[in-house]
């Protein structure tokens, strides 16, 4: 049996975590541990790692993710939950429609081969073959008018809980493109963390109604703000999610840095951020230069002016796409895949992770600054230099600012 290698940094490692490997750690659910935690900000080391812990557990695996790619790493995570399941572990899997490359034919294939359940939350209505695996069950008339009328809700989140006591929460997608270019990728820039001893029941519970959006699931373990966890797939969560920042950047007294790949802020949002600068709080957000949606630089630029005039500094990221969603409010910090736009506000299932210890908050303001020093700060006299058909097509988006 091949020993794995304690701390790997290549797109190669991945392969080399075969089915059977040896595991890092044993879960013991009789003994009670505090709380830990790890920050990952690259891929390679990401996925190694997620990797490493589906070969290791011994109970659950329950993975969701929005998109899921048939390259080297998704074949990998296939690999890896395959085995599990037929080690006895229980392993589901979801997916959302829009996540699936194309029809989606040859990862379709390849799912259906490894045996372990999964589904495809809202499938893309005309892609007939995702019907048979569509969350919920076999596709009817009645389900069909159902998926008409959420087409516009997808699962966005990106989370996977291990054994009850792990959790992995962040805005990786399963797929080579957060890899490494000498590796095959491109190098996005995503930031996810690892909890381990953590009661993972709230994540567990969101992934059910997900699972079985048309059966009514009880709250039977309903996530407080005291929870560490901050989902939305009840209205009840989105308002409270809302008000909680709002309220924290209301209160803020020191600093609100922000990472975000899609910023559309509402006027609510927007009004908070604009207050805090104006009252003297260190306010700096980073936006992505490149972006996976192309328009979406040109979008997030027309806020600018109201950003910059209340004081506000805006970074933009210049190595390669920016991806990440992270915030820092003083000592208030999340990590997940929530941005600051009508889907993840309004329409999509996100889920993020407030930090607790001191270490890991320390690791992500230290990645903030890290990303600073690659990105390029956005003056009052640079902002009116950008070609007019890019500001007029980015307004013209703005009109359907509630479904973007």
């Amino acid at each position: 049996m091949k020993k794995i290698r304690s701390n790997p940094h290549t797109v190669s490692s991945i392969a080399e975590l075969k089915p059977g490997s040896s595991a890092v750690y044993r879960p013991d659910a009789e003994t009670e541990s505090p709380v830990e935690e790890r920050l990952y900000v690259r891929g390679d080391e990401f996925f190694i790692d997620l990797v490493r812990d589906i070969n290791a557990a011994v109970r659950e695996v329950q993975l969701e993710t929005y998109i899921f790619e048939l390259d080297a790493v998704g074949r990998a995570f296939i690999a890896a939950m395959s085995h599990a399941h037929q080690r006895g572990v229980r392993v589901r899997f979801l997916v959302d429609g829009v996540g699936l490359p194309l029809a989606g034919g040859r990862l379709l294939a390849a799912l259906e081969e490894s045996g372990f359940p999964f589904r495809i939350f809202h499938p893309i209505p005309w892609f007939f073959r995702h019907w048979r695996h569509m969350a919920g069950g076999r596709a009817v008339p009645p389900r069909f008018l159902q998926l008409l009328t959420r087409l516009n809700n997808r699962n966005h989140r990106k989370v996977c809980t291990i054994d009850r006591r792990i959790a992995w929460i962040g805005s990786f997608n399963i797929c080579a493109l957060h890899l490494p270019v000498a590796h095959g990728g491109e190098e996005w820039r995503d930031t996810a963390v690892r909890i381990e001893n953590i009661d993972t029941r709230p994540l567990e519970q969101a992934f059910r109604r997900a699972w079985n959006p048309w059966r009514w699931h009880p709250l039977r373990h309903r996530t407080s703000l005291r929870s560490p966890f901050r989902l939305n797939d009840t209205r009840r969560q989105r308002r409270a999610r809302t008000r909680e920042l709002l309220r924290r950047i209301g209160r803020s007294k020191r600093r609100i840095w922000i990472t975000n790949a899609y910023f559309v802020p509402d006027e609510r949002l927007l009004h908070e951020i604009n207050r805090a600068a104006k009252r003297g709080v260190d306010v700096r957000i980073i936006l992505p230069s490149i972006s996976d949606i192309f328009f979406m630089p040109w979008t997030s630029a027309t806020f600018y002016g109201s950003l910059l005039d209340h004081g506000v500094k805006i970074y933009e990221y210049q190595p390669g796409v920016l991806h990440a969603k992270t915030i820092i409010i003083d000592e208030w910090m999340t990590v997940g895949s929530s941005n600051m736009n009508s889907r993840s506000l309004r329409h999509d299932l996100e889920v993020d992770y407030v930090l607790r210890q001191a270490g890991t908050k320390a690791a992500l303001a230290s990645a903030f600054l890290r990303d600073l020093k690659h990105s390029k700060e956005i003056s009052p006299e640079a902002y009116p230099n950008r070609p007019l058909w890019q500001r007029f097509l980015a307004h013209l988006v703005l009109f359907a600012k509630y479904w973007i």
